[in-house]
Order: structure tokens, then C-alpha cells, then sequence
């Protein structure tokens, strides 16, 4: 579905899906939406001896004006494992944990945890009260548990707990985007 455009004075401006009855200037309209991902990049240890370390990491998958369009930018990336290290010197590699797509206000639109293979499991955006406090609960709990493994030196256990709270808390999306990502996730589950 691309939005219908109109010309006035040479100038192209998109009539966006998320507005009814507002135009945007095209180049503003189709970098509203940034896809970045979140994960783990691999570095070698100064003696190669000790092999490699990893550390967290945020890369930019690049802009979109839909937000079908970011959920497509995002899994091409992921599925075909290709991330712009450049500014990354040295690393080796990089694993990607969650994706997240932001408006140009840095408002929360979409969250997609990485899975095997390359795939993305897009997080429904909570829509009711109830759902965002019941999901802000867990993720508490989750945290909670986390901070109490961690006490006991289960770092790798810790760190499992953390992940499932930070895609879980990918579900709390800003208000304003819940219904137009909701959608667009109930469609791509549609297509497949």
C-alpha cells in the first residue's frame, strides 16, 4: 500500500496513513521511522591467546516512511546478516537481540526480538490499561529476578532474564503508534 501523493509548486508531500486528512513533505514522510537493533558485537581480546569478548551494541538498519516498510528494511538485514560495523573497528561480528523502530520524535512504534535464521517475532503493541500494567509488572518481576541471580554470580542467567524483560517491555509502545502497529503486525502474520 503506498500512500497517495500531490504536488504543490514542485514540491511532492505523501498523505500519511497515521493522519487522516495531514500531507508531509515526501523527504520528511519517508524518513519518519528509524529501524535500529540492538545486540552484542564481537571483538578480539589484545592476545589472541584469550580468543574474544562481547559487549552491547546498537546498529542503524536505516529510515522508512511506513512502517511495513521498516518491519521489511529490518528482517532483509537480519535475514541476509548484514550490519554496517564500519564505525565498529576491529569488531569481528555482531549478534542482534531486538530490533525497535522509532518515529522521528524517538517515540517507541514497533519491537521485533531476533530469532534463529534470521527472523523476527514482532511484539503485538499492548493496547488496553490493563495489558500495558500487567506487562509493566512482569517486566518488573523479570528485573527483580534478574538483580537477585546476578547477586548470586548467575550472570548468564541474569543476563536471560534481562532479555526476556527488554522484549517483553518492547510491547509498550507510545500511544499514539499502538493501533497503527498493532495492524501492521496482525498483517504480517496475515501474509505468512
Amino acid at each position: 500500500m503506498q500512500p497517495k501523493t500531490h504536488v504543490v509548486d514542485g514540491v511532492t508531500f505523501v498523505a500519511t496513513p497515521y493522519r487522516a486528512g495531514t500531507f508531509v513533505r515526501e523527504d520528511v514522510f519517508r524518513r519518519q521511522f528509524t529501524i535500529t537493533c540492538r545486540g552484542e558485537i564481537e571483538y578480539p581480546e589484545d592476545d589472541p591467546v584469550y580468543g574474544t569478548w562481547w559487549t552491547p551494541h546498537l546498529v542503524t538498519l536505516g529510515e522508512s516512511g511506513l512502517i511495513e516498510e521498516a518491519m521489511a528494511l529490518a528482517s532483509t538485514s537480519l535475514s541476509k546478516d548484514e550490519f554496517d560495523l564500519n564505525s565498529a573497528i576491529d569488531a569481528l561480528g555482531f549478534r542482534p537481540e531486538l530490533v525497535l523502530i522509532h518515529d522521528a520524535l524517538g517515540r517507541l512504534v514497533l519491537t521485533g526480538q531476533a530469532t534463529t535464521g534470521g527472523n523476527i517475532r514482532w511484539g503485538e503493541p499492548a493496547i488496553s490499561d490493563a495489558e500495558v500494567a500487567a506487562i509493566a509488572q512482569q517486566v518488573d518481576e523479570l528485573r527483580g529476578e534478574a538483580s537477585y541471580e546476578a547477586g548470586w554470580d548467575n550472570h548468564c542467567t541474569a543476563e536471560g532474564l534481562r532479555r526476556r524483560a527488554r522484549a517483553l517491555e518492547g510491547r509498550l509502545v507510545d500511544p499514539f503508534w499502538q493501533k497503527h502497529a498493532r495492524q501492521a503486525v496482525l498483517n504480517a502474520a496475515s501474509a505468512h
